[in-house]
């Protein structure tokens, strides 16, 4: 929690600064994820990120997410009670708003949310509210 991530395009020009509310990294932050947090006022480079999740997030998010190549988005919507995985990023063209994810999975709040491996299946249950 608290780690900021930016998304550059290929010119290196900023994308989106995003600030997930729970992500899975790849790895740990080396001395050059470092050198660039500090080049870039505090953001990592998004490339770290396997897995992002939100809890009732918009779309401009979920594009940002595919676009940016992130594997695996995790979006739960307690405005229409369902959760939502997402997986297999697609950019067809040069246009980050067309990026989608090819793969979707979805379950009402209360039931498990099947994850791709090596994840383990998310319990949706603590997101229900009275």
């Amino acid at each position: 929690m608290g780690n900021g991530y930016r998304a550059a395009h290929e010119d290196g020009r900023t994308m989106a600064l995003i600030v997930p509310d729970l992500y899975v990294r790849r790895r740990r932050p080396t001395e050059l994820d470092e050198s660039y947090r500090k080049a870039h006022e505090g953001w990592y480079p998004i490339d770290m990120l396997a897995l992002v999740g939100e809890v009732t997030s918009t779309g401009p998010k979920l594009r940002t997410y595919a676009a940016a190549g992130v594997p695996v988005y995790v979006l739960v919507d307690r405005h229409s009670r369902t959760a939502h995985c997402y997986t297999d990023p697609v950019l067809p063209g040069d246009d980050p708003t067309e990026a989608y994810y090819a793969t979707g999975t979805k379950a009402d709040l209360g039931e498990p949310l099947p994850l791709p491996a090596p994840y383990p299946t998310l319990d949706t249950a603590p997101f229900v509210t009275g």
